[in-house]
């Protein structure tokens, strides 16, 4: 504890990118703790329709299975919707978290089919590969909480209401109003996150606001405020496609309002050091006189 006062007593200039620093370390460590996966994640999300892979040799035994099963279609929306069946039949839903160990994670088909679980954007690559593989032109479709995939004949693996970024042939394409969507994309990734994780970074933000003139029964409050948030904001952003506005609001609220007691409550202040008293410059002592 004593260590976090020290960072308090640097000028600001130092002490929010360090404090920040620290913050971003804990982050990475709490919800991406295995390196290599992450720069993975970020290297195919540079150019996600690399990863639409047809002629993956472990993606033909589900394309072989799929021919059988789209024959009878009679429209491209109808193979469209088949493919969507089909990929929702053999891959399983589950979170990132339990399939990776990490918080989100956006596989090659190969590493999809071999785990054989995944969230919506395994799901996704596996889908538009298979699709890439009937001759259909796929490309991979974002709103930064859920991915999907487009044709032109239509979309599947259940479609967002509003895109944020589409993968096209020159690479990604960021839509309008995108930036408005990342608060419901971040609640959303609070929702299925395990608690315990979420409590880390609550308590490290919560001691890396600490100030030594802080009171102790300021700081108890403004802990319950942040895990009150917390818990509020995740009962709210649980359901993608049903999220509860008003309990997210009022958990991001919550936080915020534990945030402001720490970082502008008041805090004692310690009295200013006393000045020894000058020695006479004539080095005797003053006579008053009454006149």
């Amino acid at each position: 504890m004593r260590g976090l006062f020290v960072l308090n007593r640097l000028r600001w200039p130092l002490r929010l990118p360090v404090k920040w620093a620290i913050f971003g370390l804990t982050f990475l460590i709490v919800c991406f703790p295995h390196p290599r996966l992450l720069l993975d994640h970020v290297r195919h999300w540079r150019d996600p329709n690399a990863l639409i892979e047809p002629n993956a040799p472990a993606l033909q035994g589900l394309a072989e299975e799929l021919r059988m099963t789209v024959e009878g279609a009679a429209t491209p929306r109808e193979t469209l919707k088949a493919v969507e069946r089909f990929v929702i039949q053999k891959i399983p839903y589950d979170w990132d978290w339990n399939t990776w160990g990490t918080a989100d994670y956006m596989p090659s088909v190969t590493e999809a089919i071999e785990m054989g679980r995944e969230d919506c954007d395994g799901r996704a690559v596996i889908a538009a590969s298979l699709l890439a593989n009937l001759g259909f032109e796929a490309f991979i479709v974002t709103d930064f909480a859920h991915v999907w995939v487009k044709t032109e004949e239509g979309e599947i693996m259940g479609p967002g209401k509003k895109k944020a970024v589409v993968a096209t042939e020159r690479g990604l394409k960021l839509q309008r109003g995108a930036l408005a969507q990342l608060p419901r994309a971040f609640a959303y990734g609070i929702g299925p996150f395990p608690l315990a994780r979420e409590l880390i970074l609550v308590a490290v933000a919560w001691l890396l606001m600490l100030r030594s003139g802080t009171g102790a029964s300021r700081s108890i409050v403004a802990l319950i405020f942040l895990v009150a948030g917390l818990l509020i904001l995740k009962a709210g952003a649980r359901d993608y496609h049903a999220p509860v506005v008003w309990q997210q609001f009022l958990g991001a609220a919550n936080i915020a309002f534990g945030a402001a007691i720490m970082l502008f409550g008041r805090h004692r202040l310690s009295p200013a050091p006393t000045r020894a008293p000058s020695p006479d410059p004539a080095g005797r002592d003053r006579v008053e006189t009454g006149l």
